[in-house]
């Protein structure tokens, strides 16, 4: 029996999903960013007071949105059309398979990047500067605005770019406290004379309470080891190991063969999943397994990132294999909590049916089996008539202890 139990995974969920558009008399949201058909997001038009101007937005929500009830949180994406398709694409992927919680995705168009994105003048930029205003902008109206027409949960993640990376992570200095997180990927940490890096030190040193999370994503092919933005990063980098507060975390990685623009993708990809890492069960949690934490944890997960948060199905597999001798109980949780947020996973169904067998409790694993012959049927895996006989040969065999 527990060689049948422990078998191995394949994560099968499929999603469907559609966008809202709100409040026309601020925004335009006629026009689509279209993919094969496949709605990425829809374009809305913001008359800012702050920028005395229009600046574009796209939004796109996670694909149960309408179908749930559930607040998400927020990932701001400077550049955000030059990178929403691929920030889509990645956030899709890791959402499905658990590896993130579903993100309401928040685009928005550079108009002006050298004056939105820096916070100091430069004598041979003139009309650099205006990131103050700019971050005005994404606090006073921007937030304000996601956060009363889409069910937004608090949780702010801010991502940059080259001059949007040096913008998120001087906003982390000038604004602390408005995102609980940033992906601060190939920044252009070089702006003025590496002025950002020179007050680094007394930022840190002065917020020793600080709690957040910061990746810094940069490709090995955009400069060397001693010389331009490899350097600078690893300047700024070498500032936060030497006066880190106790509660701060990050991750660095420099991705083999990527270049200034290919390197976002890999960089948004890992930032994502290092961001939201806390999904992950540690070794201690295992080692020291009870029902009570499990779902304790199971809650503030749901607390932090919303009702659609998961772990990723190997998780709760992994979790309840290495439990499962000296708990079985305890495996048929988390089992039935893996079932819960994969309804479609066929093997977590037969796994936790196979479980119930295990602990005697037929009723149970009858039930479980004819659950999955519904999945079966429903998905066309074809697995109907084998879960039947295990049903047949459950029923003969209580009819024959009687």
């Amino acid at each position: 029996m527990a060689n049948k139990i422990l078998l191995s995974l394949s994560l099968i969920i499929l999603f469907g999903g559609c966008q809202k558009a709100s409040d026309k008399d601020r925004f335009i949201t006629d026009n689509k960013i279209k993919s094969d058909s496949i709605t990425i997001g829809a374009i809305h038009t913001l008359t800012s007071k702050v920028l005395n101007e229009e600046r574009e937005i796209i939004i796109s929500l996670p694909v149960d949105y309408e179908k749930s009830k559930s607040s998400y949180p927020v990932l701001y994406l400077t550049d955000g059309f030059q990178n929403i398709e691929h920030v889509r694409g990645s956030v899709e992927l890791l959402t499905r398979t658990g590896h993130i919680p579903p993100l309401i995705i928040v685009g928005i168009k550079s108009v002006d990047r050298v004056r939105d994105f820096t916070y100091s003048q430069s004598e041979s930029q003139p009309k650099s500067g205006g990131a103050e205003k700019f971050l005005s902008f994404i606090e006073s109206e921007l937030i304000p605005y996601i956060n009363t027409n889409y069910r937004a949960n608090g949780f702010n993640v801010l991502e940059g770019h080259s001059l949007g990376g040096l913008f998120a992570a001087s906003t982390l200095m000038q604004n602390p406290d408005l995102f609980q997180a940033f992906i601060i990927m190939s920044p252009a940490l070089w702006w003025n004379k590496e002025k950002l890096t020179q007050k680094a030190e007394s930022f840190f040193t002065n917020h020793p309470n600080l709690e957040k999370k910061l990746f810094f994503g940069i490709g090995k092919d955009e400069s060397t080891e001693d010389f331009g933005m490899r350097k600078e990063l690893n300047n700024f980098i070498d500032v936060v190991k030497e006066n880190k507060p106790k509660n701060l975390l990050y991750s660095h990685k420099e991705f083999e063969n990527e270049g200034h623009m290919s390197s976002t993708l890999l960089s948004n990809y890992y930032g994502l999943r290092y961001v939201f890492s806390d999904l992950k069960y540690s070794d201690e949690f295992i080692a020291n397994y009870s029902d009570e934490v499990f779902l304790k944890k199971e809650d503030e997960l749901i607390a932090k990132y919303g009702a659609s948060a998961k772990r990723t199905g190997e998780s709760y597999y992994n979790l309840g294999a290495a439990i499962y001798q000296r708990n079985i109980a305890g495996a048929i949780t988390v089992f039935k909590r893996s079932v819960e947020v994969y309804p479609n996973d066929i093997n977590l169904i037969t796994t936790l049916a196979q479980l119930y067998e295990s602990n005697s409790e037929i009723v149970n694993a009858i039930n479980t089996y004819e659950y999955a012959i519904e999945v079966s049927g429903k998905n066309k895996y074809g697995k109907e008539e084998s879960y039947q006989k295990e049903i047949d040969r459950l029923k003969s065999n209580s009819l024959q202890q009687k």
